[in-house]
C-alpha cells in the first residue's frame, strides 16, 4: 500500500532498516540506482523512498551519480581507502611523488575525499625554501583545490552543496565551475590559481581505481612566479608518467 492510499507511520527501527536496505542495495550494485529502480525493488511508496535516499546524501553516504541514480558517497568512499587501505595507498605512490618533487622542486601531496571536502593524507616536500605549506591532516573544499576539481570530474567526489569564497577569486558560480570540470575531465589535469589561498598555484590528476573512478588525486603546489599557465600541461604530464610507472611496476609484480 503506498503513501498516497495511506501507508501507515512506520517505527524508528523500520525506517533504519528501511535506509539499511537502501543502501546495501545501492552499494552492492555495479551501476548506480535511479529512484524508479529502488522502488521496484524494495516495494517502498516512491515518496518514502526518496526522503529516505535525500537523508543518505545528505549524510553523505551517497551520491548522486553524474550519470543519473545513486551511488557510494563522500563517506563511505573515504572508510573504503581509509586505515589499512590508506598506508598501502600512501605507500605505494611515495616513489612517484618523491620522483615528482625531485624534478620539480616542488611540493607533492595525495588527497582523497572526506566527508567536508578534500583530506590531504601524504605530502613529499619540495626542495624550495619558499613553498607550499604542509596539508597533511586539513581538510579544503573541493570547489577551490585542485584535487577537488580533478576528484569531481573523474567521480571520485560530488559537487558541494555551497561554494563558499576563500579568496577573490575562487569560483562561487555553479555554471563555471561545471565549465573548469568538464575541462579537466577532457583534458585529464584539473588546476587551481588563487583559488583556495592568494598566490597558491596547484595541479591535480586523479588516481583511478578498478572501477576507473578516482579513488585519490595527486598535486604540485607552489607560488605562482614558479608554476606559470605555460607549466600546468608539462607538470600533469610529468605526474601521470610518474604515476603510470609505479602502476605499471606493481601490476607486472602482481602478475
Amino acid at each position: 500500500m503506498n503513501e498516497e492510499l495511506g501507508e501507515k507511520p512506520v517505527t524508528g527501527t523500520q525506517s533504519i532498516d528501511r535506509a539499511c536496505d537502501l543502501l546495501i542495495r545501492v552499494i552492492n550494485s555495479e551501476d548506480p540506482q535511479t529512484l524508479s529502480e529502488l522502488v521496484a525493488a524494495t516495494g517502498l511508496a516512491k515518496g518514502t523512498t526518496s526522503r529516505i535516499l535525500s537523508a543518505l546524501e545528505r549524510s553523505g553516504l551517497l551520491a548522486r551519480s553524474t550519470v543519473g541514480g545513486f551511488e557510494a558517497g563522500p563517506v563511505l568512499n573515504q572508510f573504503a581507502v581509509r586505515g589499512g587501505a590508506y598506508t598501502a595507498l600512501i605507500g605505494s605512490l611515495t616513489p612517484a611523488m618523491e620522483r615528482i618533487a625531485d624534478i620539480t622542486h616542488e611540493t607533492v601531496s595525495l588527497a582523497v575525499t572526506g566527508h567536508n571536502g578534500i583530506d590531504n593524507i601524504a605530502q613529499v616536500e619540495g626542495s624550495y625554501l619558499l613553498g607550499s605549506r604542509n596539508w597533511v591532516g586539513e581538510s579544503v573544499p573541493s570547489h577551490c583545490s585542485a584535487a577537488g576539481k580533478v576528484l569531481i570530474a573523474f567521480g571520485g567526489a560530488t559537487v558541494p552543496s555551497t561554494l563558499a569564497p576563500r579568496t577573490t577569486e575562487t569560483i562561487t558560480d555553479f555554471g563555471l565551475l561545471d565549465q573548469h570540470i568538464r575541462k579537466a575531465r577532457e583534458v585529464g589535469y584539473a588546476v587551481i590559481r588563487n583559488e583556495l589561498e592568494q598566490g597558491l598555484i596547484a595541479v591535480a590528476i586523479p588516481v583511478l581505481g578498478a572501477n576507473g573512478k578516482a579513488i585519490a588525486a595527486l598535486s604540485v603546489s607552489g607560488p605562482a612566479e614558479r608554476i606559470t599557465p605555460g607549466d600546468e600541461l608539462h607538470i600533469a604530464q610529468l605526474m601521470r608518467r610518474e604515476l603510470n610507472q609505479v602502476q605499471g611496476l606493481q601490476q607486472e609484480g602482481a602478475a
